[in-house]
This record gives structure tokens, sequence and C-alpha cells, in this order.
């Protein structure tokens, strides 16, 4: 019998790869008839005059056209020709749409979506452009359609193997994906929720260490706040909202001309996101009339979102700003369809959204809305509880408005010819707040970090670190700060501006902007090297985007010294790290060893007091830890001390356990011999397929990856994930980077972290993906004869009969 269930078994399994092997066939088949021509003449409607479509070796376009709109026509035929796909996927979030592709199971991502009505707002806020840009986005809408409708080959194997097929393109879906940037690099909501728990578990002492709020000793009594929320039952709906992980990094420098060997400026710029596959980056050059926009696109975005024109050069890191609020409204005990307000009670609005579900039954919601904004009853289960007790909780954003101009703003930007018309064009940007640096011709450099951030009176009871109460005037907003007074600077005296989300501003700014800056290691490397040498160029500005020295490492790595080892293993490792320079590159075993060391440290130093919170309060506890063992920190042997165990335990007892138990996940993962640990091998950065990259049989075709160097602490950014089986994969990155040189813009450099194609059967699926690990880059060229020596294919569009 057993016999026969083996062979029986041996047989479905054969026919199950055999099924796999011809699913798999059949996916290259139709990923390589959907491949796009580059090369040849199409006649269109919807250009003026001829365009071309020049494709250098990389399969980047450079776009040479007689009008902004005709580019912008260009641009969006060869964004729907190599990222269609992921144009769909991204428009569908914003939207709110994903259950009519995927069913069920992305109900709870558009049931948010849908409550925040982002794209209802991006649709309304066409109203408020500029006819110039309307006509860019129609311009836009009608390339992205046209390949869509008159290309002869089958769509991306996405929409094949989905049984889906894209709607046409509209003004408004480039407007919600600026918005949907905006929803990525904001967050500061569910640091109000972390802060409201962790009041619940930790001391005032205690909190005040682990989770400083100010870097001054004006604070608002936040300990009473957590009484109110305990009373009202809300800890319930805060526990259930979940948190959606880090905002955005980056880092950005410029320099003047008395910093670099040609006299004149250089820029560069890496912002971190997410790594997917393809990038969110999408390289291209645009010259209208003669004019040049060369950098990164977003595709679905008809413009330039980094880059440089024949006058400037801009790069962005994310500032990390207070723009988002939870406010406690109470709803009407005798009239539920009411809440209260400093005036008196008030109906709420509410609206209804049905959400289409593929292979299921479609689902209405009634969404309501307080004038602080929308009500979070999709974010959390218990709201039933939570109503019983009487209050909702509501989100008050800057982003979530009809009037967002940001994509204006952009627009401008790559036609500014100067430092001052850049941070003109800067009134016009909402969300998400940016630091952004930048250059012109004429030698100048400067510094703006401008959004839409919100001014809160003396009087605010939470000062904008825990929710808010919707029925207490002085907890209302009292205006926005004013452009004048957001943090920003021109041509400063030491001639070099570095940001890399670290505090932009003084202690004494007039404004309170954040209170979530990003430890200082990477500035502060940044600025060192910039102030090794004072004849930088391309290949030293380079050299500093691919520095892997983590001055984290460097100040936390004696404490794993110090100890006693417990055995010969950890000897050999402490010795390892002795002789260690803290730098995380690829063939080196240390920072395997430190990195799986720190893992445990975190876990060791606060597990105990914070439970089921210790995982999400993980994030930038970087001085705490360094506070905690170097004992400046007057709580340090609380943390220390296992609260769990009967005996007391002191911090050299934390530091040595944790470095035994990481070398214990490290002998469980790559096996006992040191000498075949490798950085690199663990450190891989993972470019992520949605959603092909995360179902095991299609992963290896879909993602893209490569063995990486650099840490989270480093310039050189990998943050690690939380993955038990990869734990130290790189997951997050500089997806683009990019040097720009004012001696002869031409010079200038760049790399995006995949390729130009979403196609994983096409030879520019991963172009840049070995070059990009390996720091290097390639030219940002914007002369014609240049490009066409090497082109790969020039596409010419000819104008049709109808417009």
């Amino acid at each position: 019998m057993f016999a026969k269930i083996i062979r029986w078994g041996g047989i479905t399994i054969t026919a199950l790869l055999t099924l796999v092997a011809l699913l798999i066939l059949n996916l290259i088949g139709l990923s390589q008839r959907a491949l796009p021509d580059y090369d040849g003449k199409a006649t269109v409607n919807g250009v003026t005059a001829p365009v071309d479509i020049v494709r250098d070796e990389y399969a980047i376009p450079h776009i040479f056209a007689q009008s902004d709109a005709d580019a912008a026509y260009a641009l969006g035929y060869a964004h729907a020709q190599d990222r269609l796909w992921q144009m769909e996927l991204f428009r569908r979030v914003v939207q709110g749409r994903l259950s009519e592709i995927f069913g069920a199971p992305a109900l709870p991502a558009d049931r948010v979506i849908r409550t925040l009505d982002m794209y209802g707002h991006a649709d309304r806020s066409l109203d408020d452009l500029s006819p110039e840009l309307r006509s860019m986005l129609d311009a836009y809408a009608r390339g992205v359609n046209t390949y869509i409708e008159a290309s002869d080959r089958p769509l991306p194997p996405e929409f094949q193997m989905l049984w889906h097929e894209p709607e046409p393109w509209q003004p408004a879906d480039s407007v919600g994906l600026v918005k949907l940037l905006a929803a990525g690099l904001s967050g500061n909501a569910f640091s109000e929720i972390l802060r409201t728990r962790l009041m619940e578990v930790l001391s005032d002492e205690e909190l005040e260490t682990f989770d400083p709020p100010y870097d001054t000793d004006s604070k608002p009594a936040i300990r009473d706040m957590a009484r109110l929320y305990r009373t009202l039952g809300l800890e319930r709906i805060l526990a259930a909202i979940p948190d959606t992980g880090p905002p955005g990094a980056s880092n950005n420098w410029v320099v003047d001309g008395t910093w670099t060997k040609s006299g004149k400026p250089l820029l560069a710029n890496d912002p971190h996101l997410g790594m997917l596959a393809p990038s969110i980056w999408y390289a291209a050059h645009m010259s209208a009339d003669g004019a040049n926009i060369i950098g990164v696109t977003i595709p679905g975005i008809p413009s330039i979102i980094l880059g440089r024109n024949d006058y400037i050069a801009w790069g962005f890191t994310n500032t990390g700003p207070d723009t988002q609020d939870l406010v406690i409204e109470e709803a009407n005990p005798d009239a539920p369809s009411q809440y209260r307000t400093p005036q008196g009670w008030q109906d709420f609005t509410t609206r209804e959204e049905t959400i289409r579900v593929r292979l299921g039954e479609d689902e209405t919601l009634t969404i309501r809305e307080t004038r602080n904004g929308p009500v979070l009853d999709a974010l959390a289960d218990t709201v039933d509880d939570v109503v019983k007790d009487g209050h909702v909780v509501a989100l008050r954003w800057t982003a979530l408005t009809s009037e967002d101009t940001t994509i204006e703003a952009g627009y401008r930007f790559t036609k500014a010819r100067s430092v001052t018309e850049f941070f003109e064009a800067t009134r016009l940007h909402v969300s998400p707040m940016q630091s952004m640096v930048v250059a012109d011709t004429e030698g100048n450099i400067g510094m703006i970090a401008p959004a839409r951030v919100p001014l809160r009176g003396e009087a605010h009871s939470t000062g904008g670190l825990l929710p808010a109460s919707g029925a207490t005037a002085a907890d209302e907003w009292q205006g926005l700060v004013p452009h004048a007074g957001l943090p920003q600077i021109i041509n400063p005296a030491h001639g070099y501006i570095a940001t890399a989300n670290n505090k932009i501003i003084p202690d004494d700014f007039l404004y309170y902007i954040s209170s979530s800056w990003d430890a200082p290691y990477r500035a502060n490397r940044i600025e060192e090297m910039i102030e090794a040498k004072r004849d930088h160029d391309v290949a030293s500005f380079e050299a500093i985007l691919a520095d892997n020295k983590s001055q984290m490492a460097e100040k936390l790595t004696p404490y794993f010294t110090s100890v006693e080892p417990e055995t010969d293993q950890m000897a050999e490792a402490q010795n390892l790290l002795r002789n260690w320079d803290a730098r995380m590159e690829r063939d080196a075993s240390q920072p395997l060893i430190f990195h799986a060391a720190l893992r445990r440290l975190h876990a060791s130093l606060y597990a105990d007091e914070l439970g089921e919170l210790a995982d999400s309060a993980s994030r930038r506890r970087e001085t705490f830890i360094l506070n905690a063992l170097s004992g400046s920190d007057p709580t340090a042997a609380k943390w220390c001390d296992d609260r769990l165990t009967p005996e007391p335990e002191h911090c050299t007892d934390v530091v040595r356990k944790a470095l035994a138990a990481g070398l214990n996940d490290l002998n469980a993962l790559y096996g006992t011999d040191m000498s075949t640990w490798r950085w690199g091998k663990a450190h891989p950065v993972i470019n992520n397929h949605l959603p092909f990259g995360f179902v095991p049989v299609l992963r290896d075709i879909f993602n893209i990856e490569r063995e990486s160097a650099g840490g989270p602490y480093t310039v050189n950014r990998g943050q690690t994930g939380s993955s038990t089986d990869r734990p130290f994969a790189n997951v997050h990155a500089a997806g683009y980077r990019a040097v720009f040189d004012f001696n002869d813009l031409d010079n200038s450099v760049f790399i995006i972290s995949t390729g130009q194609s979403g196609n994983p059967t096409s030879p520019w699926y991963d172009t840049f993906a070995t070059l990009w690990a390996d720091g290097e880059h390639v030219p940002m060229i914007t002369e014609r004869s240049q490009i066409e020596a090497n082109a790969i294919g020039t596409l010419r569009l000819m104008p049709g009969t109808d417009l």
C-alpha cells in the first residue's frame, strides 16, 4: 500500500511540476510577445508635429519634440510601452479598486483609501492647475491610451495572468499618483498611536528616555491624555489601526564652487524607498523646442520628478513633518448622527462608496466625515465597541485637500532657471514635505523644505504628539506655517548643505515642524566626507554615495567587544569586530555579526517592558540604545534588567546575551564556519515585484536581487527587513542615485536599481541592477548626436488627422 501511495504521490508531484513548467514556459512566451517595438514609425492622433523617441543603449527614452504637450504625449507612450502594469497597479491603489483585480484579500486596503477619498481629492484638484499643465496631463493620457489601443502586441504578462484589461488613462490618475506618494512619505499619525500605547506600559521617566518628544524642555502633559484615552476605551481602536511601516528616507547634498575642483557647484541625491521590480523610478529625457529636462519620472506622471534642466538641478529627501493629527470626536448620545465641536453639536457628513469585489459580493461603505477629516471606521475592527463608548477617531491631514497643486509645483521646478525661481515654485507644493536642495548655473545653492505644515497653538493639549480632542477649541489648527517661515537657506557661508532626514532646523526655530527626525549618522558622515577635501568632482561625490562606513556601528561595537566571551566562537567574533573599520562591505563577516547582535540587543533591552509593542517600537532607537549602554540614561539599569526574571541583570549581561544569541542565529542560518559568513550574501537588495514577487513559483522570474553593501546607518543605506528566514535582506534603499556637475551638466550621472522595462523577459528589465549594486552610474546626456551614437532604436510618432 505504501509503495502504491509513494508511486501515485510521485506521479502527482511529477504532474504538478510538469504543469508548473508549462505555465512558466507559457508565461515566458506571453511576456516575450508583449515586448514593445523601440524602432520604426507610427502615425498617431495626439501630436501636433513629429516626435522622436530615441532609445539609448540602456533603453532610456530621449524625447525630441516641438512642444511640452507633444513631449508629454511621447512620455505617456513610452511609459505605457515599458511600465503599463505598474501604472495600472498604482492607480488602482489610489482609486481604492484593488479588489476588482485581487478579490476580497484587497478589501482592507480599498476601504482605507476610499475612506480618505484620495482619488476624489485628486480629481477635484484638476480645477486648480494651470492651462499649460492641464494640456500636458491631457496629452500624456492620450499618449498612454494610444499605445494601449493601437499596439498589436499582447498586454504585459501580469494583465494576461490575472485576466484583466486596463481602462483608459485619465488626467486625475496622474494627480492621484502624487497623492499616493504623499501617503507613502507621511505617517506621523502612526507615531501618535504608538506613543499613546507606549504610555500604557511605560512610566513617565521611561517614556521620556525611550521616546523623547522634543529637543527642548517644553512638552505637553501627555500622561493625562493617556488616562483620558483609557477612560474612553480608545486604546482599542488605536491598537487596531495598522502601522504602514517607515516613511521614505534619503540623502542629498550640494556644494558651491569653493568646494570643487572646477569652481562650479556639485549636487547629489539618492531618495530611499521600498525596493520594487521594476523600480518606482523610470529614467527619461525630454527636449521640447530645444529645452532639456532629464532625470527620473514616476510612470503615470508626465514630468521629471528629480533631475535637471539646462539651468538648475534639484534633489529631495523626506523631511518627516508633523502634518497629521488623529482627532478624538465625541458623538452625541441623543443623536448619533452628530458630534461635538467647540461651537456645539454638528452633523457628520456622509457618503457611500461601493467597492466591486472580484469573485465576491460588492461591498458598500458608509463613510462619515467631521470638519477635521474622515472618520477611520475602516481602519479598526473594533469600531463598534468604540462607538458604544460614544467616541470615534478622525484623521486631519494637510494632504487631504481638493486644492492640491503639488503636481503644478513639480512642473514649475522643471521650468525654473535659478535657485530663487525654484524657491518661488515651491509655494505651490502641498505634500509630501521634502528637504529640497537646488543649484543653478550662476553658482548659487540652496535648500528649502516646502509643504503645508499646521500651526498648533500654545494651548494645544498634545502639541501634535498624541491624538487631540475635536471638541476643544485649543486643539484646533491655527492655520499653516507661512512659506517664509519654512526651513530654507540660500548660499550659506560655509558653502555646502546636506540633509539625510536629520533635524534641519535649530533648537530655537520659530515654528514646530517635527519630532520625528532621523538620527544624524548619515548626515554627519556626509559632512565629514565633504570637509575632507576642497577639490570635489563627480567621482568624489559618487564615492560619498557609495560610502559604507557606519558611525552607529563605530560607536556601538566597543560594547560587544568589551564583554567577557562565553565561547571560543564568541571570542573569535570579538576579535573580528576589534579589527573592523565599521564598513558594511559585501565580502566582510563583521557587518553580519554586528547586525545579528544588534537585532538581539533591541529585543533584550525593551521587549520585557513593551511586550507586543516591541517590534513596532524598534525603529529609530539607536540613540536610546547608546544612552542606555553608556550610562548617560538615568534609567539604564531598569532597561538592562529583565523584569521577567527573578535575578537582576546588568547592561554587560544584556550585551553578552545579545552577542551570544546573534551568533546562534547566524549559526542556524549560515552554518558555524565564520569564514563563510558574508554580509553581501545575507544582505541582498530585493527588488520585489507586485504582486508576483511574493508567489514562490514566480518570484525567481519577477524579482531582481543582487548582493549589496551598506546598512541602515550608512550613506549607502540598506534598511534590513523583518523576515525570519532572511532577516538582513536589504528592502529599503536608494532606488535612484545621481550626481550633477555644473562644470558640464552633460557630465552628470545617474542610475536606478533595476531597468527601464517592467517585462521580466526584456533585456532591459534588470539592466542597471549590477551597476547599481557596485555603486556605478551611467551618463546623463542630452546631446542628441551622442545619444544616437549608441542608440538601440528610434520611434518616430507622426501626427494624424484627429487631435
